[in-house]
């Protein structure tokens, strides 16, 4: 496979970035994007908050694995995946043979900000603990996110290939950043899908 060809691999806690920089990326690169949250959503007809609720984290991370399946053998996309789907080693193995991983990272303050602030932190996406992140004080959400981060963290520097804190940059900075660590031009990739059209967006 040719280094253009290859998949970028969104990884990452909840509020680092991993959808908003996935679109972004994809319409630079004029490549597909997929956010394997919102597959598995769409493919059960129900928010993940739902399927956890009422089947069990079990249930989610089975139906999270057999989306992560129906991708491995696509090229030239952008994909994000679900902030837990690492730390099952076959998921981390496929997403590793899939094209070059991106993981992103941000103060556990940032983060637990920036869920609060997310419609879909409340409305769709599950809570770790018994309560919700915006249930929690602060000063609790942050605990719980530091928690989290210390189990997955050296999953996720295992797996990466390039590491960006979003905690200040801007989405247009963090993009160049991806581009540039792989030798990736937007332009000219847009520029040839445009005039070949054999790809679709």
């Amino acid at each position: 496979m040719l280094p253009n060809d290859r998949n970028i691999i969104l990884i990452g806690y909840r509020g680092t970035g991993k959808t908003s920089v996935g679109r972004e990326l994809a319409r630079r690169l004029n490549r597909p994007f997929h956010d394997t949250d919102v597959l598995v959503e769409a493919r059960e007809g129900r928010s993940i908050r739902d399927m956890v609720d009422q089947e069990g984290w079990a249930f989610f991370r089975e139906r999270e694995k057999a989306a992560l399946r129906s991708l491995e053998t696509i090229h030239r996309c952008v994909v994000a995946t679900g902030g837990g789907a690492v730390l099952d080693p076959e998921n981390a193995g496929v997403l590793k043979a899939m094209g070059w991983i991106v993981l992103l990272t941000a103060e556990e303050g940032i983060l637990v900000r920036r869920m609060r602030n997310d419609p879909a932190s409340h409305g769709q996406r599950p809570s770790f603990s018994a309560k919700d992140t915006a249930e929690l004080s602060e000063q609790d959400a942050i605990r719980e996110t530091t928690e989290i981060l210390t189990q997955r963290m050296p999953i996720y520097r295992r797996l990466a290939d390039l590491v960006i804190d979003t905690s200040s940059a801007t989405l247009e900075e963090i993009v160049e950043e991806i581009l540039c660590r792989f030798s990736l031009n937007g332009s000219k990739e847009a520029a040839a899908s445009d005039g070949s059209g054999s790809r679709g967006g």
